[in-house]
């Protein structure tokens, strides 16, 4: 009865430390409970050699980063600086804005490393969207974008938002009968008027760069007779992403279509 005594008070002394292990083997918890089966207590990871724990495998402790700008983006490494060496390393990144054109993330120590999709691609405007985390996985070169992302936008449109693409350049010289069949016919819409303003208002300028004409985009006009046209200032009739005003739809000005991503 004494020797049992003796041997159980180590085991249980034992059952209350807490401390980082390093072992050289696999370890096996075999308690009788699954609270005598795990291992608490264990601090995040802040050297590269360290183990990381479960939890804060689960919560992305170790690979959550915030970065900043739009298409310029820092941030700083979560726990430690993780070498961008030939492993391939994989974070996941959250933006605090959607980027309107090709990427690239500057972490302490690293500089600028574009992001890129499929491989080889630079980002369009908007697949990068505002509080949305993406996973990205270091290939020795660039960050490649893992996360899905809105689809391409077909040849001669460019993203207007993370949903709608729009064309670069408008079409001339139809009434807003024929610019609507000219649109149906590619498979592609008439522009609503919120996603013309979206588009024409963005950074990169390409839409309001291409103003020639007023446009005849697909939205109500407050009238049993007009279409609704916007792109020229009524003026000085130079080119305006907020300035409008109703034709008679069987009026010839310029229009460009839409698709959705």
């Amino acid at each position: 009865m004494m020797r049992a005594l003796f041997l159980a008070l180590p085991v249980l002394t034992a059952s209350l430390a807490c401390g980082q292990w390093d072992l050289p083997v696999r370890l096996e918890l075999t308690g009788d409970s699954t609270i005598d089966r795990h291992v608490t207590g264990l601090a995040a990871p802040r050297e590269a050699t360290d183990g990381t724990p479960a939890f804060a495998e689960r919560e992305h402790r170790a690979t959550w980063i915030r970065a900043q700008g739009v298409n310029a983006l820092t941030g700083d490494w979560p726990l430690q600086a993780l070498p961008l060496g030939g492993e391939l390393l994989r974070i996941t990144v959250v933006p605090d804005s959607t980027n309107t054109g090709a990427v690239t993330l500057a972490l302490p120590g690293t500089g600028a490393v574009p992001l890129v999709k499929y491989a080889t691609v630079p980002l369009d405007s908007a697949d990068l969207t505002a509080g949305i985390p993406v996973d990205l996985v270091y290939d020795g070169a660039a960050w490649q974008v893992i996360s899905p992302l809105p689809s391409p936008c077909p040849p001669g449109l460019f993203p207007a938002s993370r949903d709608v693409c729009i064309e670069r350049l408008p079409t001339p010289s139809a009434n807003f009968y024929a610019a609507a069949n000219g649109c149906a016919t590619r498979q592609l819409r008439l522009c609503t008027f919120g996603e013309w303003i979206a588009a024409c208002t963005l950074p990169n300028g390409i839409l309001l760069n291409s103003i020639v004409d007023y446009e005849w985009v697909d939205h109500a006009a407050n009238s049993a007779n007009d279409a609704k046209s916007i792109g020229l200032n009524n003026n000085t009739f130079l080119p305006d992403c907020l300035s409008g005003s109703t034709r008679v739809p069987i009026t010839v000005l310029s229009y460009r279509c839409c698709a959705d991503r």
